[in-house]
């Protein structure tokens, strides 16, 4: 909701909260660019709370609590909120925070192979 280059944000005190289950999946270029967009987003978003923290759970939990919240906060703004968002976004969150996992096993593993030579 643009007008002259301004965002419009029209407030809904009562969202309607079955809009979270339509499953209105376009797969055009645009929707898979967005899609893959935040899934890249929220794995980073993942990455970093874990180089706070350093826990995997909280920092998955912290992540994906945010991606519904935001996903939720949405259908009070006249946006869409929707669950496949959810799990695109928690997708996202689990593989920025297994791939740290991978790769400190795998350099934690060379590093100690290296120290014993």
């Amino acid at each position: 909701m643009e007008q002259g280059g301004n965002a419009l944000f029209s407030p809904d005190p009562g969202p309607d909260f079955h809009n979270l289950l339509q499953m209105d999946i376009r797969y055009t270029e645009l929707f898979i660019t967005r899609k893959i967009g935040h899934f890249i987003g929220f794995a980073i978003f993942g990455m970093l709370l874990y180089r706070i923290n350093r826990s995997y759970i909280k920092s998955i939990v912290w992540s994906i609590a945010f991606a519904v919240s935001t996903e939720i906060f949405q259908l009070y703004f006249g946006r869409d909120g929707r669950i496949y968002d959810m799990v695109n976004d928690s997708a996202g969150i689990v593989a920025g925070i297994v791939l740290i996992a991978v790769v400190k096993r795998w350099t934690g593993a060379a590093g100690l192979q290296a120290r014993r030579r």
